[in-house]
């Protein structure tokens, strides 16, 4: 498919874009974030597909609020894939709430399809192939290399071709109206704020296997993993990863030395934070030794088990939930 590509980053070009937008009832979209980068994830890059052109918005160098009235007028269809997460990173970024979208992933899986990733559906429902493998790239670093910009661009290239293949499979089989329903349920999503669980370390494999003593340490050193990733803008586990965190509440070192034996991390990090995870050590050896976290699904302690529902109740959840069950085995879906 050759058409026209933009990236843009300059105000002239963005308002081109606006410009493409405003005379298209229907775009594709994309974000790209840098959730596998940072400890605070944020849009890098908002990719838009009309019928006439490919634009990729660098979200880092220009404000986009131009253009978010037009994704938000109900009388513009957009279409994405698997939205859920798009949905929400727009609406925590921009405050975007979109009013009218068509998810080819949602789309496929109500046809009960068996395979729904984009990639999967482009193939067979296009012939078209995708190669390029760029989602876990860093998006917030700049430049942006050719073979991101490629992936940002493919991504939604055929959206709009796909939409009209899987809508009027929709149509065909009825199927609309349910379609419609869980594209309504996905844009009614709202963001949650980023909770620390300060507790979450006995969710650890390590916190069924330590002595009290070892847990002590070990809810130390993830609460300063917390505290340097959040001053860094790092994630977690690129700070100090869990086995790291495991082996030192393991093996309880006393000096540097000691601590460079330990795996799980580099001698590079160490040097930053390595004064820092003796202090966690020693903090945590001299606190109260902790229990061993009682099972219950999730691994944390349980202040009590949850009440049964009454039987009638229990009945009508398990009738409903078997009408269900053959529904979704006449239609194939899930």
């Amino acid at each position: 498919m050759d058409r026209p590509q933009q990236l843009v980053d300059k105000p002239e070009q963005l308002a081109a874009c606006v410009d493409d937008v405003s005379r298209s009832s229907r775009v594709g979209l994309d974000t790209e974030s840098n959730g596998f980068h940072a400890y605070f994830e944020k849009v890098c890059l908002l990719q838009v597909a009309t019928p006439d052109a490919d634009w990729a918005i660098d979200t880092l160098a220009l404000p986009i609020a131009s253009l978010l009235p037009l994704l938000a007028d109900p009388a513009r269809e957009c279409i994405l894939h698997a939205a859920e997460y798009d949905v929400l990173c727009m609406k925590r970024d921009y405050g975007l709430s979109f009013r009218r979208i068509f998810d080819t992933h949602a789309a496929a899986k109500t046809l009960g399809l068996e395979k729904v990733g984009l990639h999967d559906l482009l193939a067979e429902q296009l012939g078209i192939a995708l190669a390029v493998d760029e989602q876990r790239s860093d998006w917030g670093k700049r430049p942006l290399s050719p073979e991101q910009l490629e992936y940002a661009f493919a991504d939604v290239r055929y959206l709009l071709p796909l939409r009209e293949k899987l809508g009027d499979e929709l149509a065909s089989r009825s199927l609309i109206a349910e379609a419609e329903a869980e594209f309504g349920r996905l844009v009614a999503k709202e963001p949650r704020a980023r909770e620390f669980d300060p507790e979450g370390w006995q969710r650890m494999k390590a916190a069924r296997i330590l002595d009290g003593r070892g847990r002590a340490v070990l809810r130390e050193l993830y609460l300063l993993r917390d505290q340097r990733a959040r001053e860094l803008n790092r994630p977690a586990f690129k700070v100090l990863s869990d086995l790291f965190l495991a082996e030192t509440a393991r093996r309880l070192p006393k000096s540097e030395d000691e601590l460079v034996r330990i795996p799980g991390t580099s001698p590079m990090a160490l040097k930053k934070i390595g004064a820092q995870v003796l202090a966690a050590v020693r903090a945590g050896m001299a606190a109260e030794p902790l229990a061993r976290p009682r099972p219950g699904g999730d691994g944390r302690w349980r202040k009590g088990a949850p009440q049964a529902p009454p039987p009638e109740v229990e009945d009508r959840y398990e009738r409903l939930r078997a009408w269900r069950r053959a529904r979704a085995e006449a239609r194939k879906v899930e």
